[in-house]
């Protein structure tokens, strides 16, 4: 590796954490991707799970939070680097495994294709429990499963959400798929009975509905 090259890298990560290859590419005097990414090798990185794996960062272990993700301005990471291996891994490792609407509410991005693909490979299972479908790990999804079939009978009972409301909130998300649960309820403001943000909750839950996209996935 080209020792000028290494240098650089480092200052451009002490000046900011976070960096596209292009930038890093004018950054090194318009090298070549191939050039910035051997260098990139020899020190050690990350890229980001979303935005299409555009964005690079160096990240020490210090830096992640309890679940081993770190985000800067909208750009998350995982100490996983593929957000595949980091859905696995948040899996296995939960006390009463996940729904759907939990890990993206944790990992900020859209994960049906990814627990489909899981499923399919057998690398994780899922039972549905209340509402929704729980994710857990084959080695240990009986006593996670048990765990989460404690804390819900533990929860105030709700009653199924009418058809009706359900009605609704699909047309609000006809209309606006990018909604979330809190702003189909804004979107529904005025309807009478109220429809509230539990019920709506419930239906996405219910119906697996993706974060940010409305509709469900196949």
């Amino acid at each position: 590796m080209n020792p000028t090259h290494e240098l650089r890298l480092r200052k451009a990560f002490r000046e900011r954490p976070v960096w596209t290859l292009v930038e890093l590419r004018h950054r090194l005097g318009g090298v070549s991707g191939w050039t910035v990414r051997q260098a990139l090798c020899t020190l050690g990185y990350r890229t980001s799970y979303n935005h299409n794996s555009r964005y690079y960062a160096l990240l020490d272990e210090g830096v992640f939070d309890r679940w081993g993700l770190w985000s800067y301005r909208g750009v998350r990471f995982s100490r996983d680097g593929t957000l595949t291996a980091t859905v696995r891994r948040l899996v296995g490792e939960a006390e009463a495994g996940w729904t759907l609407r939990e890990l993206q509410e944790l990992l900020g991005v859209k994960l049906q294709p990814i627990l489909t693909t899981l499923l399919r490979r057998g690398e994780i299972e899922r039972e549905k429990i209340g509402p929704a479908y729980v994710y857990v790990a084959p080695e240990t999804g009986a006593d996670q499963l048990a765990r989460r079939r404690e804390s819900h009978a533990a929860l105030p009972q709700r009653s199924q959400v009418p058809l009706e409301i359900v009605a609704e909130v699909l047309l609000v998300l006809l209309r606006h798929p990018k909604s979330d649960p809190q702003a189909v309820v804004r979107r529904l403001k005025g309807y009478s009975p109220p429809i509230v943000l539990r019920d709506v909750e419930e239906v996405f839950d219910r119906y697996e509905l993706g974060q940010k996209r409305g509709l469900p996935s196949s």
